[in-house]
């Protein structure tokens, strides 16, 4: 190869480069104001809304990292990536900070970064600390630095929640929740940077009962600012709309739960349930998102139902004598223990047979399509066809809201929330509370005295709302009766004891189903009414064979009450 055809090629690759870099100038010129756009990708930034400006606040920081890495960001955020973690397992913490703090400049718009790191800080480097003062500096850390992330990335809606479940979760659920709970209240530094960020510490909105900020309402704040964005148009990313939408009002809940725990049991705690039940109320009206195509509302169930059983009623008028005829022949196969009581009065069944009977009644729905082609006319047959999508498109509703209600224990929340704001539940709570401290301090009659009062109106609550017993703190109640046999000095549970139901339950199972709690309640109650009638038999037998007295004789019992219980001599059980 000779000089000249050696300069020739160089001079083909310089021109070949400069071809190259015209289209990436026009393409990639930024825009330079007074309607000048710049180059196709400044306008589809512009145009997706993905500009840097849009996306949160710009850091020139993180600006002169991202030039600083001649295109090599990746390869630099993947080292940095596992510096962070030797200098985790090193317990090197200020490099640690300083290395994700870096990682954040680097990946700005990265969601996983902020969450994941934030993660890391508050979960397992506060692990790390013996004193729990410590772990809530590790853990505010972590607060603070997903706080930032959201100023770079404004629409993350993930982020926004994942605050607040930081604020909500990790403050008052962790093993120190009393100490880090306490130590939030009083962190005002923390207070004003809240405030910065338009979260209201200081509104009632965020006030404990004590008149300061509490974790789990001010979690509840980040939430709602969460909610609010999606209303506006931002879309949920990396979560189901049902987790997105539940947590808000679950804080709620948990703080109500949280200040009867630490002994705030007055019109406080009734006030707070109140508020959460309202919250959980609304939450079962909004508009859920679902993998299907169209959304539902939890707090619906019985409206979809009823409008189901109105449809099918409707299709049952139009074709009368199709559909009670394939109905008839439903019942003709049902098995006899089935056909024994499905047709009798509600007040005459077991509560197992009710519990079967909305089961056999569905089955007893025939298949509608066969009998609209039976139709006498076009017309009937039409509006019956109709009839059918619409009760198949409510069916598929009714699944989708069953399953989404389930997966949540959403008429557990709700059963909670009401139970908890009546005026009989918080005064049980306060009477095992007082009864606790009593028998602390070696006052036995007086704890013995709170404790049979409280026993006495948690069996009315269960009986009201048998889903009480799955609460968290049904495990307590029972290790209060626990400590109540130890206090009287008793080995077995009386036959009369309040709770001796929940209480056997609870020994054998240590969790109670509600459901098989509320058989045996109703079954005691059947019991209980059985053995009553059988009681009075007795007396109208003694009454028969008395004799009756003469009009003007001294006797307890009207001269008319006697006349009739003996005059029917042939009706007893003689």
């Amino acid at each position: 190869m000779n000089r000249t055809t050696s300069f020739r090629r160089k001079l083909i690759y310089l021109a070949i480069m400069i071809a190259m870099l015209i289209p990436l100038y026009l393409l990639g010129q930024p825009a330079g104001g007074d309607g000048d756009l710049g180059g196709r990708l400044s306008e589809m930034r512009n145009e997706y809304n993905i500009a840097e400006s849009d996306l949160g606040e710009i850091s020139p920081a993180s600006e002169t990292m991202k030039l600083a890495s001649l295109g090599l960001r990746g390869v630099a955020a993947t080292l940095l990536w596992n510096k962070a973690h030797e200098y985790r397992v090193m317990h090197e913490w200020d490099r640690l900070k300083a290395t994700l703090n870096n990682i954040a400049l680097l990946q700005p718009h990265f969601d996983k970064v902020w969450e994941h790191q934030a993660h890391n800080l508050a979960y397992n480097v506060s692990t790390e600390f013996d004193d729990y003062r410590q772990r809530y500096e590790m853990v505010r850390e972590g607060t603070e630095f997903l706080t930032r992330g959201l100023r770079q990335n404004t629409n993350a809606t993930r982020l926004v929640w994942y605050t607040g479940w930081f604020y909500g979760a990790k403050m008052g659920m962790s093993d120190e929740k009393e100490q880090f709970r306490r130590l939030f209240s009083e962190d005002e530094a923390l207070h004003e940077s809240l405030k910065g960020e338009n979260i209201s510490v200081d509104s009632p909105e965020a006030l404990g009962p004590l008149g300061k900020p509490d974790n789990w309402l001010v979690g509840r704040l980040w939430l709602n600012h969460g909610y609010d964005m999606v209303d506006s148009g931002v879309k949920i990313r990396r979560q189901t709309p049902l987790n997105f939408y539940e947590t808000g009002p679950k804080w709620r809940l948990k703080h109500a739960e949280s200040i009867e725990t630490e002994g705030i049991l007055d019109q406080r705690a009734q006030n707070a349930w109140q508020m959460a039940l309202e919250d959980w109320e609304s939450f079962g009206r909004r508009s859920i998102p679902t993998t299907s195509p169209f959304t539902i509302k939890l707090a619906e169930l019985d409206v979809l139902n009823s409008q189901r059983d109105d449809k099918i009623e409707r299709f049952r008028e139009l074709n009368a004598e199709a559909y009670d005829a394939a109905r008839q022949k439903l019942v003709d196969i049902l098995p006899e223990e089935f056909k024994a009581f499905y047709q009798l009065p509600p007040e005459e069944l077991t509560y197992d047979q009710k519990s079967l009977m909305p089961a056999i009644l569905a089955g007893l729905i025939p298949n509608l399509k066969p009998i609209a082609r039976q139709a006498k006319s076009d017309a009937v047959r039409l509006e019956s066809v109709n009839l059918i999508d619409e009760i198949n498109d409510l069916n598929e509703r009714i699944i989708k809201t069953k399953g989404y209600r389930t997966q949540i224990n959403y008429p557990y929340w709700e059963a909670l929330a009401t139970a908890e704001q009546e005026e009989r539940t918080v005064e049980a709570r306060r009477l095992i509370y007082e009864a606790e401290k009593a028998n602390a301090s070696a006052e036995l009659d007086e704890a013995i005295r709170l404790y049979q009062e409280a026993f006495a109106i948690w069996e009315d609550i269960f009986d009201d709302y048998p889903l009480l017993t799955l609460d968290d703190t049904a495990e307590d109640l029972f290790n209060s009766i626990r400590r109540y046999m130890v206090v009287t000095d008793s080995e077995e549970i009386p036959d009369n004891f309040p709770l001796r139901d929940f209480a056997m339950m609870m020994g054998e199972m240590g969790r109670i189903d509600s459901q098989d709690y509320q058989r045996i309640r109703e079954e005691a109650f059947e019991k209980l009414d059985k053995e009553k009638s059988e009681a009075l038999q007795p007396e109208a037998v003694e009454s028969d064979s008395s004799t009756t007295p003469e009009p003007d004789s001294e006797s307890d019992t009207p001269t008319d009450q006697v006349q009739d219980s003996s005059g029917d001599e042939s009706d007893s059980p003689e």
